[in-house]
Parts: structure tokens; sequence; C-alpha cells
């Protein structure tokens, strides 16, 4: 296992989300770091329950700079890979 940090609040981020039988994999990248986790679909729902709780606490509207934040392209794969969303 390894440990690294980077701050990409202010870049611009490609997620990809693809579902696969009993796992979830989940890829971030940015231009110079990328990365890549397996979840299951228990681990998957408890961390976005729990990041909807965080998120609830942020008023959005007062958000100082957001001119400034970076963007988040998020695409959804099946198993099949036959691209299912992309969102921006």
């Amino acid at each position: 296992m390894c440990t690294f940090f980077n701050c990409v609040a202010y870049k611009d981020i490609d997620a990809k989300i693809r579902l696969d039988n009993h796992v979830v994999f989940l890829a971030l990248d940015d231009k110079t770091t990328s990365v890549h986790i397996t979840l299951n679909p228990l681990q998957i729902r408890t961390l976005a329950k729990y990041l909807s709780v965080a998120l609830s606490q942020i008023d959005f509207n007062n958000l100082l700079d957001e001119q400034h934040f970076g963007d988040l392209t998020v695409q959804i794969e099946q198993n099949d890979y036959d691209k299912l969303a992309v969102a921006s």
C-alpha cells in the first residue's frame, strides 16, 4: 500500500466509474496523476452516503472564487464497457 497527496481542487479531472459484476472500478485522472481503486458495491454506497452528508454542510451559493476551481467529467461504463453516461 502507498500513500500520496495531490491537491486537484484547481485542476480538471476525468473520472471513470466502471461497473463489473460485483465490483466497482473508480479512476480519477488529471494531467500528472492517476488514482485507480476497486471497491465493492457496499463500500461505494457507504462512501456515497458520507460524501452526501459532508456536502450538505457546504453553502454552494456562497462559494468564493468558484471560477478558479477545476472541472470534473464523469464517465460511467458497464462491464461490456459501453458508455452509459457522461456528465460534466
